[in-house]
């Protein structure tokens, strides 16, 4: 519906840093992991409420401001310095909540709406280092009726933080309609605080004794997983799926009476009916799986939001021979034991127990389980109640995560899995086979756990490959440009060895680091590299990432993925590509989408388009100014991004996207794979002006138009400034006279960031390449035109043409040229290529 883009979510403008803390070991993961994959949508917390009676969505709105003013985590941002995170609490922020009205939208489709809009909030990225990653926007489906969506950050939200924020919404808007105070517990410490004791308790003896209990437990303990339908992709992908079968209403009854006969805990029965299948599905008789335990172990913070949440990983040795009882109680000391040990926070036991760095799999655990009741209780407010309600995933995590979730309308039992891994058929055998358990167990506690019988498995892998670190070369790194960074274009390779062991060791406080030597086998772990990382980023002007170093974890590998070769061996080295390709998303179907440049605005296109595309993007944000850029046409540039497609024997469809001379480029790109006798589909190409068109115009007409663009533009980033959605410094870069002149005055942060310069770097070169080309009449273009035009471009076609094929669509996008591109733009961007594009090829 139209309301969607004409509403936001927003945390808005920021305003007064009032305090910095460390951040929680849960916060570094998260960190660690945004890092991996920026914008990880798996890191979101989805959450959907219905919300019944006679309320106003301005009461609503109201109400969780106030929250987000009481509790200081909802107001955080992250910041980085010398590869170490910090968390900044801002005096206030601007929130917005989102109001969708689907009143008037027919029954049969509004349930399918809910859906996708609930899809879309649940996956939609945060950028951590914007204060409040928290938005919530509110559907209206009748005039008593709506539901609430929220979504929020895992760095500062967990499952308890969902019984808190209805609590206080439901009290605090029943007190502003009452006209009287909330009735709201004081709050005596912030989650800052609780980040400072978590920094003391490190040192303190009692983690010591933390470190014991898990190295007795996990030492020596295998990686278990559940066999795949699908090979591992090589890095882990977040695509998922949920299936769920909600249970007859005297389950919750029976299985609280089964725990209480068993003498133990409804988590602990659960857990040990989890252990029982796995064993019997896959055979192995060491079953290891992931829980998340609640860590709020004081009273001072069960009323705060925020992630205490933590990650404790159960083992147990199960054999088909005992019995049901006398597993479930194996099972329950097990868990117990577990939970007087549970201030291990799971980051640190990664970095203890070391394991090896396998990109596609998570560290220690690729099964999860949980067995709880609802969050949100079930309540009215005054004059309105709120209910709990099945919301979205986000995205997976782990392989496969089994989920119990207990309602006052029932148990639900739901499996969350990885899509790129699992057939939906072999997750309905599972979720089959765990409820078969379940009733076997309650109704025959005696029996071997023999007596379950598992079915053949269609499609499983026949053989589980042993797990080993993946060793591959990958495409050359982006790099940045740095304050004076040590040129490495004339060092050799045992140079440029010997530079980067000195921070190796200078991290891992080594005397010495070995070529062969292995990042993480000699102590390293995720914050250790990301400290590295930006050592090499200062020293060098190279930018690399952790999934580099993951899959180059030896200082030779990573060396030689970071710099190239050795050229001292070979003589001159070939002409080598400045191009790399990113893969966003691998579809099911034939159609791709490959976009160029720009990297960072387009990995949210892989989120918008149907699952059946695949998305990736080429970019030679890793260029500098050789032999292999400056002087080359654009067409020599546009083999170079064809070479780095890796099309192989891909032939089609393929739609190529391009931003500004990005669009020319693809026009160019699309004609070369054409010739080639690849199935192009069209160019999408926006803000792209025709080489030379500009040019053509009279002197008089070009002062015109470029004044015209000056007004317009200052109008557009002043009104941004003045509504809070962009900060001083970011309006003064946009303009050369106050850059200049905040350059001269020497204004902290006036600089161009590293991928500021990149960006303008590759710019240049492009540039420079399409002044002379010259465009050949040929294939069909969708063209799309930002703020940052006139209209007359779109009635002018951007001067393109029969270049762009005679019947070339032209398609507004909101926002100013770059800004387009963002989450309204980017989901034009997508409606459009993918309608087109299915339309005319299926």
């Amino acid at each position: 519906m139209s309301q969607m883009e004409n509403t936001t979510v927003a945390s808005g403008s920021e305003s007064g840093l009032i305090a910095e803390f460390p951040c929680t070991q849960t916060q570094l993961r998260c960190w660690v992991l945004d890092q991996l994959k920026p914008g990880n949508p798996a890191l979101n917390v989805a959450v959907r409420w219905e919300i019944r009676g006679a309320f106003k969505a301005s009461t609503i709105e109201a109400a969780l401001r106030r929250i987000i003013q009481r509790h200081e985590v909802l107001r955080t941002r992250f910041v980085e310095r010398r590869g170490r995170p910090y968390q900044q609490v801002v005096e206030a922020v601007d929130f917005r909540m989102s109001v969708i009205d689907l009143r008037n939208m027919p029954s049969a489709q509004r349930e399918q709406r809910i859906l996708s809009i609930g899809e879309e909030t649940a996956s939609a990225p945060f950028d951590l280092g914007k204060p409040c990653l928290f938005r919530v926007t509110l559907l209206m489906v009748e005039n008593d009726r709506a539901f609430i969506l929220i979504t929020a950050h895992q760095s500062c939200f967990d499952g308890w933080s969902i019984r808190v924020l209805g609590r206080e919404v439901g009290e605090i808007a029943a007190a502003i309609d009452a006209g009287r105070q909330p009735v709201l517990p004081e709050l005596p410490l912030q989650y800052g605080d609780f980040a400072l004791w978590q920094d003391e308790y490190l040192g303190s003896y009692g983690f010591e004794t933390e470190k014991t209990f898990w190295k007795e437990q996990l030492g020596n303990a295998p990686y278990f997983e559940v066999p795949t339908d699908h090979p591992r992709q090589a890095i882990k992908s977040n695509n998922g799926n949920i299936l769920s079968v909600v249970r007859p209403a005297d389950f919750g009854e029976r299985i609280e009476r089964a725990a209480r006969e068993q003498r133990v805990s409804l988590y602990g029965y659960g857990a040990a009916i989890m252990s029982a299948m796995l064993h019997r599905f896959t055979g192995a008789k060491d079953i290891l799986f992931g829980t998340q335990i609640a860590g709020r172990d004081h009273s001072d913070l069960e009323d705060l939001i925020g992630v205490f949440i933590n990650n404790l990983v159960l083992r147990f040795p199960v054999s088909s021979d005992a019995s049901f009882s006398d597993h479930i109680h194996a099972t329950s000391e097990t868990v117990t034991a577990a939970l007087n040990h549970q201030r291990m926070p799971f980051n640190k036991l990664v970095e203890m127990l070391n394991p090896v760095r396998d990109p596609s799999r998570n560290p220690l655990i690729s099964v999860n389980f949980n067995l709880q009741k609802a969050f949100l209780e079930d309540r009215r407010y005054g004059d309105f109640e709120l209910i709990s309600a099945p919301s979205q995933s986000p995205g997976v995590i782990y392989d496969l995560s089994f989920i119990m979730i207990g309602r006052p309308s029932g148990w639900r039992m739901s499996i969350e899995y990885n899509t790129d891994l699992f057939d939906r058929s072999t997750i309905e055998g599972l979720l089959q086979l765990w409820q078969d358990i379940y009733e076997l167990a309650l109704e025959h506690p005696d029996a071997p756990l023999s007596a379950l019988r598992v079915p053949p498995r269609g499609g499983q892998v026949a053989d589980v490959p042993v797990i080993e670190l993946s060793r591959f070369r990958p495409a050359p790194r982006e790099a940045e440009a740095a304050s004076s960074p040590e040129d490495t274009s004339a060092m050799s390779a045992a140079q440029r060895i010997s530079a980067l062991s000195e921070i190796w060791a200078n991290v891992l406080e080594l005397k010495t680091v070995e070529p062969e030597g292995d990042f993480f086998a000699l102590g390293g772990h995720s914050l250790l590299a990301l400290r590295m990382l930006s050592a090499v980023r200062e020293r060098f002007g190279v930018k690399a990432d952790l999934a580099l170093l993951f899959k180059e974890p030896t200082l030779k590998g990573f060396a030689h993925a970071l710099f190239g070769g050795d050229e001292d061996e070979q003589g001159e080295s070939p002409r080598r590509s400045p191009w790399e390709m990113s893969v966003y998303k691998t579809g099911t179907g034939p159609c791709s989408v490959y976009t160029l440049n720009n990297p960072f605005l387009y990995y949210r296109l892989a989120n918008e388009l149907d699952d059946s595309i695949s998305v990736y993007n080429v970019n030679m944000f890793g260029a500098a100014k050789d032999r292999s850029t400056v002087g080359a046409s654009l067409q020599d540039i546009a083999a170079q991004a064809i070479e780095a497609m890796q099309l192989g024997e891909h032939r089609g469809p393929i739609v190529i996207v391009g931003l500004c001379v990005n669009g020319v480029l693809a026009i160019e790109v699309a004609r070369q794979l054409r010739e080639a006798g690849v199935d192009v589909a069209f160019s999408a190409v926006i803000d792209s002006w025709a080489p030379g068109y500009f040019r053509s115009l009279p002197k008089s007409r070009q002062r015109w138009w470029n004044t015209e663009k000056r007004i317009k533009r200052l109008g557009y980033f002043t009104g941004k400034l003045l509504s809070g959605r962009m900060r001083l410094m970011v309006f003064l870069k946009e303009f050369n006279l106050t850059l200049n002149l905040m350059q001269k005055l020497g204004v902290g942060g006036a600089n161009y960031t590293p991928e500021e310069s990149s960006n303008a770097l590759v710019t240049d070169l492009l540039v420079q390449a399409a002044r002379d080309y010259k465009p050949v009449k040929g294939g069909a273009a969708l063209l799309f035109r930002s703020q940052a035009n006139h209209p007359r471009a779109g009635r002018l076609r951007f001067g393109w043409g029969d270049a762009a094929g005679q019947d070339a669509e032209v398609i507004d996008l909101d926002g100013w040229h770059e800004d387009s591109l963002t989450m309204d733009g980017i989901r034009t961007l997508a409606l459009s290529v993918e309608d087109k594009l299915l339309a005319e090829r299926f």
